[in-house]
């Protein structure tokens, strides 16, 4: 995830790495120990997750996250 990607985005490739591996929400909410409710909110764009949760997430999905730390 970029430091420019929003909250939509974000949902947006979860929500299309989900449907590739053909996981349910209900499937991808018992393997990474998250909420239903809250995978379903991430990939409406309308939570903004903790990094935590975040990288339970995309651990199941078999994606990474990067950070990179910007100067201003």
């Amino acid at each position: 995830m970029s430091a420019d990607m929003n909250l939509e985005q974000l949902g947006n490739i979860i929500r299309e790495r989900r449907n590739e591996l053909s996981l349910s929400q209900q499937i991808l909410s018992n393997e990474s120990d998250v909420a239903i409710k809250t995978i379903h909110s991430i990939e409406l764009g309308k939570a903004n997750p903790s990094l935590k949760i975040l990288a339970k997430i995309l651990e199941n999905l078999g994606l990474e996250m990067i950070v990179v730390n910007k100067k201003i």
